[in-house]
């Protein structure tokens, strides 16, 4: 089989040759470029609330130990690279929940400059190399990596399954046995991330196989990792099946039919069609533009002809050998990677894009090696004697290409990027990002411990949520006694109180609203002699909301000697007067009024504070009254 040389003289013309300052210069600024790429086309994504998996595996930080946070009983899953990592990641992050969004970008770009340093090895070509890391950045197969905290498990997968291919590439090119047990450790490691990486156990025979390996030992140890895998696996949730997603069982889920819909719906992903629906993909294809739906075609008609290009320069060159024409391993290599990935993803219920991130790494990989391979052969029949009198071809034309098929990916990446707001996952982030915004973003701190009352359930707002939400806040972790209750109607609660915040849910902009201050106002409306703080003058006057049963609970305290003639009227509605007798300086009086109705109320008292030390109105302060209406 054909296997493209990685040293000798072309390879160090082409790869060397510039002096240190200037490698360093041009590393530098492709870090720089990548980062701030990344973080540009991220821009308008955060976090301030978690819900669901993030908001579970919060709670699981929050109130367990390591080892049962690493080794969960009961689990259908066992990922303790993942956890462990996570762990550490919670442990930086506290209750700095703004953080995990910078956190998964720098990740990401971390990984897309991984990405450019393998792409420039294979394509020998910088500007090859920074194309693919800012495609990778840009694509909207990101969306759950920078957009929930679990992104990243994605971020590691990836990572994990680029590092196996890196290790197994160097194994291939003899530079050495370590890099196939690199590899293996990279695999145990990516398969205790995401299970779903065990679908690329086969790579390790094919690489075996290509090398024509004579060595015993790379022939046991790779099944004996995966026995371990399994092992390990099957003593901790008792099963070797992986489980599928949306709390399904693999075994129950899977068909050979579905299967072969699923992958070839992720084909048509990583070629620029969003085929699945709405929620899945934000922006479906049906949905396109017909100009964007042009452009694509165009970019795989460019990306088609470079590769029939390249493959049929290939083919020619090794007929004209006589050696008969074979693919390069290299590209077979990484078309094995791709292949690998979107089966292990396309087995369960749904596809879902961020299952394609890596598939799209690799396939940029593919046509990187595939660039290089046609660098290679220009290299070569530039150099050789019999063809001088031919035509001179450059890289010039490839690399147009190439950059015109990644100028279109950017632009319809950047376009399908805009229909994030659809996914199925956005929608209940912004609302809970809301949440956080106008309790705890609004007041700080100031908001734990209190009683948050939501008009509304629209939203269905579940038990664990309510009770977990606002402990991600707590330096503590418990939240300090803060509680959520849904009412129907204002009249479901009595008056706001210092303790309380009322909220409205708004689904039409999908948010919660603040109406703590309007709603305290229409329930107590004061005309004079009454205070925010409780304290009521010798006279005062004040309309009030009842509840649905009328009842109108009085709890009163005067902090001061009572000599026992102390009393006062009360008049509802400028009915007939009732007279109340403080009997103890805290004592507690009801009157009826009429249900869900505003009720005047008209006191007057026949007592007052001694020696105050404030007067805040025409009267004097007399007590202390906090109004119940339930």
């Amino acid at each position: 089989m054909y296997i493209m040389p990685e040293s000798g003289t072309e390879n160090r013309k082409v790869r060397g040759g510039e002096p240190k300052p200037e490698v360093w210069r041009a590393e530098l600024l492709a870090v720089l470029l990548l980062f701030g790429w990344a973080f540009f086309i991220n821009r308008g994504m955060r976090i301030s609330g978690l819900y669901m998996d993030d908001l579970y595996t919060w709670s699981c930080w929050g109130e367990q130990g390591i080892v049962s946070f690493l080794f969960p009983v009961g689990s259908t899953r066992n990922r303790f690279v993942y956890w462990l990592a996570s762990w550490i990641e919670l442990a930086i992050i506290g209750n700095r929940l703004e953080w995990i969004v910078p956190i998964n970008i720098c990740l990401n770009a971390g990984l897309a400059y991984f990405l450019y340093r393998f792409s420039y090895r294979l394509s020998k070509s910088r500007p090859v190399g920074l194309l693919s890391g800012i495609v990778f950045l840009t694509s909207h197969f990101s969306y759950y990596q920078i957009g929930q905290m679990l992104g990243l498990m994605e971020t590691m997968g990836i990572f994990f399954a680029l590092l196996q291919s890196w290790c197994l590439y160097r194994y291939l090119k003899g530079d050495g046995s370590r890099f196939f047990g690199f590899a293996l450790l990279s695999y145990f490691l990516n398969c205790f991330t995401h299970e779903r990486y065990l679908a690329l156990f086969p790579m390790f025979f094919y690489c075996l196989f290509v090398k024509r390996e004579k060595n015993w030992k790379p022939w046991i140890a790779a099944p004996l990792v995966l026995a371990l895998i399994l092992g390990i696996r099957f003593f901790t949730i008792g099963t070797l099946s992986p489980a599928g997603t949306g709390g399904t069982q693999l075994a129950d889920t899977f068909t050979l039919r579905s299967a072969a819909v699923n992958f070839c719906v992720e084909c048509l992903y990583c070629i620029g069609v969003n085929a699945g629906p709405e929620h899945l993909s934000g922006i479906s294809w049906q949905d396109t533009p017909f100009s964007l739906k042009m452009l694509v075609l165009l970019m795989n008609l460019l990306v088609l002809s470079f590769a029939l290009a390249t493959f049929f320069a290939l083919l020619r060159r090794r007929k004209g050998k006589g050696g008969g024409a074979r693919v390069p391993v290299e590209l077979i290599f990484f078309f094995g990677f791709m292949v690998g990935c979107m089966a292990a993803s396309s087995v369960t219920i749904r596809v879902e894009m961020r299952w394609l991130y890596v598939v799209y790494a690799f396939l940029l990989l593919f046509l990187s090696s595939l660039f290089g391979a046609w660098k290679r052969l220009r290299l070569r029949r530039d150099r050789d004697p019999r063809e001088m009198h031919r035509y001179r071809i450059s890289d010039h034309v490839p690399q147009l290409f190439l950059a015109l098929a990644a100028g279109i990916a950017i632009l319809l990446q950047c376009f399908y990027r805009t229909g994030y707001e659809k996914l199925y996952l956005f929608p209940d982030q912004e609302r809970y990002n809301s949440l956080a915004d106008t309790t705890v973003g609004t007041y700080g701190r100031e908001v734990l411990g209190k009683e948050i009352i939501i008009l509304g359930n629209s939203y269905k707002m579940s038990e664990f949520t309510a009770k977990t939400f606002f402990k991600t806040f707590d330096p503590a972790r418990t939240g300090q006694g803060t509680s959520v209750r849904h009412v129907e109607r204002l009249t479901d609660f009595g008056q706001v109180t210092e303790n309380m915040l009322i909220l409205q849910e708004d689904p039409a902009h999908n948010r919660f609203l603040d109406i703590t201050e309007p709603v305290r106002e229409m329930k107590l409306e004061v005309e004079t002699g009454y205070y925010r703080d409780g304290w009521m003058d010798e006279e005062a006057d004040i309309r009030l909301l009842t509840g649905k049963s009328g009842e109108i609970r009085m709890h009163c305290m005067y902090p001061g000697d009572l000599r026992g003639d102390e009393y006062f009227l009360l008049r509802v509605n400028q009915g007939e007067a009732q007279r109340f007798v403080m009997q103890r300086n805290v004592s507690d009086f009801s009157i009826q009024a009429e249900p869900r109705q505003i009720a005047e109320l008209t006191f007057c008292t026949s007592f007052h504070v001694e020696n105050a030390a404030e007067q805040r109105g025409e009267k004097r302060l007399a007590m202390i009254v906090n109004f119940t209406a339930e």
